[in-house]
């Protein structure tokens, strides 16, 4: 059985005032709240759009923005 992934465009405020811009990768299923909210995992892997990977840890975030599916 595959998993479906979908990749979503999010922007990220962050305790220290800065912004993250780029995309998540989540279950295909699952809404953007739900990956926020679930305890089991403390991390977010963000790719931004230089390619960098941002390595974010949630309780850093102070506002997280879903800006759309990307195809």
């Amino acid at each position: 059985m595959a998993i479906t992934r979908k990749r979503m465009h999010v922007v990220m405020i962050m305790s220290d005032s800065s912004k993250l811009e780029g995309t998540l990768i989540i279950e295909g299923y699952t809404r953007l709240s739900d990956v926020i909210n679930n305890k089991s995992k403390d991390f977010l892997v963000l790719l931004d759009f230089n390619t960098q990977v941002h390595i974010v840890n949630k309780q850093h975030i102070i506002q997280i923005m879903e800006m759309g599916e990307m195809d």
